[in-house]
């Protein structure tokens, strides 16, 4: 599953549509479009996007970086996991760095 479909499972989680969900996290509603409608671009999620994502709770849970990142795991977890949003954005920035590896190969 890729990211942009673990998006999609965010939305449809909080019982939001895509404009919806953009106003939740204070984007445009164009770029939920262009991240999870398969008529969009399907581009990949940045880095705002992404920690704006993290900072999501629902009854006390949050958004499991790695799960959002990877697929591994649950979509909720019960703690942050980071101290800060600089720490989060570094997790990205690896995360990201590593994944681009990837797909090169």
């Amino acid at each position: 599953m890729s990211i942009n479909q673990r998006i999609s499972e965010v939305i449809h989680a909080f019982g939001d549509s895509e404009s919806g969900f953009a106003k939740r996290i204070g984007v445009s509603s164009s770029v939920v479009f262009n991240i999870v409608n398969p008529k969009g671009r399907m581009s990949y999620p940045s880095g705002v996007m992404l920690e704006k994502l993290l900072a999501l709770e629902k009854g006390g849970k949050v958004i499991a970086a790695e799960w959002l990142m990877r697929g591994n795991g649950e979509m909720f977890s019960n703690q942050k996991g980071f101290q800060s949003a600089e720490e989060a954005l570094q997790y990205l920035s690896e995360t990201i760095q590593q994944l681009k590896g990837e797909q090169r190969k």
